[in-house]
């Protein structure tokens, strides 16, 4: 099926609001004939000034008439600017919606091939720009193109001949904008590309500035953002540079007309073949009619670079979402997990092998391994954070792209190694947009063991977390995770190494919330700290994506394969730390 262009896409996007927009064009093109009607009073008080007998009773009512169409133009492009910019905020809010809601719709291999600055740029940045389009150029486009042909109509009802004399700048101003725009398409292009990568590198200084303040890097010697800040410039001096003759030619072009009226309007005077007032008029209007064919020539500019945000807002829009199955789960599951012959690839590496593996019901399975094994993407692959390519994971016998996303998401909690917190309250982010109660939420942070930390706090529940807020350590962080994932109860859950980033009381603390969690549930653990697992009920061990060995930890230990050899470096690193301090 063939692609809708751009233009149609903003035009659908725009027709949301097509009536206000309507008005919009409509209450500009009005504004803009009312914007003619002095200049034409002017010229019939000239006509009368010229007059042998002159009536200053009629030129009085003319300059009144005057008065009167100024503020009715004032009034009625205010209701145009009015109408426009109401259709145009709503349409920037629905459109947004629906992007970040069908980002949401995208497995992880989505957020792997786009950057956050470029998912960013698109979302804030490409639909703002939008605004710009159905706000302001949609009404101006329809006053470009209307004015312009009621000017030259009116002059070509007047004198035709001299009326022709005007489209030689207009002619000229448009040979010189065709070749400004040549390789327009390629060089918006790569703005966009610059402009991605330049927000990818803000948010990756922004986000590493403790370490870039522990190296003593500032923005300048950080080289990435260095280069690419240096890269984006170089690119707008080169485009000036470019387009800076042939934009300079198109302006004086199309501020010319008086250059080819005067002399020629001024010879078919002196000939008689046009009055003085005609020619008055035709000095008059000529500037007017030039300058409303420039908005109408400068919108093409403009719109190259629109058009092309809007290509990076549809490919999300139109990006084809992770698809959700139509079964629905047992109120009440099991909880019993099957890896049937999976096979995984990002992009074409293959990181799990034709893997298989049971989880029996209400048991805790460990999965450790060297980096790289695959143990994180197994866990990830339960949620449907990434479609296998091969074979299928099932929950209780079915398979889980054919359950519903909500269903799948509800039987499942997630606590993670990088805890992502809202810019909320602690109460909001343990809630994490469910309707448990504040009596619920306490009951489940008891649990977590950081109910007594958070009421230590100056405002409690209601203390604000992030920028504005206070900064939570590493293994608050996990504890508030664990608080969300007791309220939620699932019956499944994945556990990414939730001790990583504490110190030995938050520790102790995490290990007492997670006996509280894992009771009665089917878990898997991603372990990186071997010593938290070793009571589980079975520990698989990954390497390059396929199962090596698996058993009990007192089994593994007594098979001195890879479970044994990454206990001996594991007892080595913790004595060299001992050491060391």
């Amino acid at each position: 099926m063939e692609r809708k262009s751009n233009f149609k896409f903003l035009l659908e996007v725009s027709g949301r609001e097509k009536n206000k927009l309507y008005l919009a064009a409509i209450f500009s093109v009005i504004s803009s004939v009312f914007a003619i009607g002095p200049y034409i009073l002017m010229y019939n008080i000239i006509l009368e000034l010229f007059k042998e007998s002159v009536s200053y009773e009629k030129i009085k009512s003319m300059a009144i008439i005057v008065s009167v169409i100024v503020v009715m133009r004032m009034i009625i492009f205010l209701a145009s600017g009015i109408f426009s910019h109401v259709a145009a905020f709503t349409i920037l809010y629905e459109l947004r919606m629906k992007a970040v809601e069908h980002i949401s719709k995208f497995n992880m291999g989505f957020f792997t091939g786009h950057t956050i600055g470029e998912v960013k740029k698109t979302i804030n940045e490409d639909i703002e720009k939008l605004e710009n389009f159905i706000a302001h150029q949609i009404p101006d486009l329809a006053s470009a193109v209307v004015t312009p042909i009621i000017v030259i109509s009116y002059l070509l009802y007047l004198n035709w001949k001299l009326a022709l004399v005007l489209f030689i700048p207009i002619i000229l101003a448009f040979l010189s904008q065709m070749a400004m725009f040549k390789g327009m398409k390629k060089r918006m292009e790569h703005y966009h590309e610059l402009l991605e990568k330049l927000n990818s590198t803000i948010i990756q200084y922004i986000n590493g500035m403790n370490v870039m303040k522990a190296f003593n890097l500032s923005a300048k010697s950080f080289k990435n953002y260095k280069d690419t800040t240096e890269e984006y410039a170089e690119y707008w001096i080169d485009i000036t540079m470019e387009s800076a003759p042939l934009y300079g030619v198109f302006l004086v072009l199309i501020d010319s007309g008086l250059l080819f009226i005067i002399p020629i309007g001024g010879i078919m005077f002196l000939n008689g073949s046009i009055n003085s007032s005609t020619y008055i008029l035709f000095l008059i209007l000529s500037a007017n009619f030039l300058t409303s064919f420039k908005q109408l020539l400068e919108f093409g500019s403009k719109f190259s670079m629109l058009l092309e945000g809007a290509g990076k807002v549809r490919n999300i829009i139109e990006q084809e979402g992770q698809v959700s199955g139509n079964r629905t789960l047992n109120e009440v599951i099991e909880g019993k997990i099957e890896f049937n012959n999976i096979t995984f690839k990002y992009d074409k590496k293959e990181v799990i092998k034709d893997l298989s593996l049971t989880i029996e019901p209400k048991n805790i399975v460990a999965l450790v391994g060297p980096s790289g094994s695959g143990k994180t993407t197994l866990g990830q692959l339960v949620g449907r954070f990434w479609d296998v390519q091969e074979g299928n994971i099932t929950i209780d016998g079915i398979d889980i792209k054919h359950i519903k996303m909500e269903e799948l998401m509800d039987k499942i909690s997630f606590v993670f190694q990088n805890i992502f917190m809202l810019q909320d309250t602690i109460l909001e982010n343990i809630r994490m947009g469910s309707n448990k109660s504040e009596e619920e939420v306490i009951k489940a942070s008891k649990k977590a063991q950081i109910h007594d930390f958070i009421m230590a706090l100056p405002d409690g529940y209601n203390t604000l977390l992030g920028e504005h807020g206070i900064k939570l350590s590493g293994g608050e962080k996990q504890r508030i995770s664990i608080a969300r994932a007791i309220l939620k109860d699932s019956p499944i859950l994945i556990l990414d190494e939730v001790t990583s980033y504490s110190d030995i009381e938050n520790e102790s603390k995490i290990q007492e919330a997670l006996r509280t969690l894992l009771k009665d549930k089917t878990a898997i653990i991603i372990a990186h700290r071997l010593y938290t697992i070793k009571n589980v009920d079975k520990i698989v061990v990954l390497e390059e994506g396929k199962i090596v060995e698996q058993g009990d930890h007192n089994y593994l230990m007594n098979k001195n394969g890879l479970y044994r050899h990454l206990w001996d470096m594991y007892d080595y690193e913790v004595a060299e730390v001992k050491g060391g301090a």
